[in-house]
């Protein structure tokens, strides 16, 4: 997450830049989500580098591929390798309340996709 400190500080921190968090990406460049607390230490580490108001959307998906393999194949979500509880900690970090959330997992149609979404909305809290 602190590589994207120098693009921050080459464009002066303007306030129209944000970023999108994807977890498959993270995932894939090493960040272990599936340890206990791996989604809430990244996230907490995004926050810290780019600032609390600049994560602006999230792209959730599983992983088929080992932490670190820098490979971005995607995986319904719960059914790879990042799990489950990952998704949990990331619909639950106050860093991604109100944040629009994209699945971008494989699917045969809408069904997929509307599984994926039903999976997240009920790992996020209550209001």
């Amino acid at each position: 997450m602190e590589h994207l400190a120098p693009y921050l500080d080459a464009v002066d921190h303007h306030p129209w830049l944000g970023v999108c968090f994807d977890t498959c990406h993270a995932w894939a460049a090493g960040h272990d989500l599936a340890a206990p607390g791996g989604m809430t230490a990244t996230l907490d580490a995004l926050v810290a580098t780019v600032g609390q108001d600049r994560l602006w959307l999230v792209h959730a998906n599983d992983s088929r591929d080992a932490c670190g393999s820098t490979r971005d194949r995607h995986e319904t979500i719960g059914k790879g390798m990042i799990g489950e509880a990952a998704f949990g900690e990331l619909m639950r970090h106050p860093a991604t309340a109100g944040v629009p959330v994209v699945v971008e997992t494989p699917t045969e149609g809408y069904v997929g996709h509307a599984s994926d979404i039903a999976a997240l909305k009920s790992l996020r809290p209550l209001a």
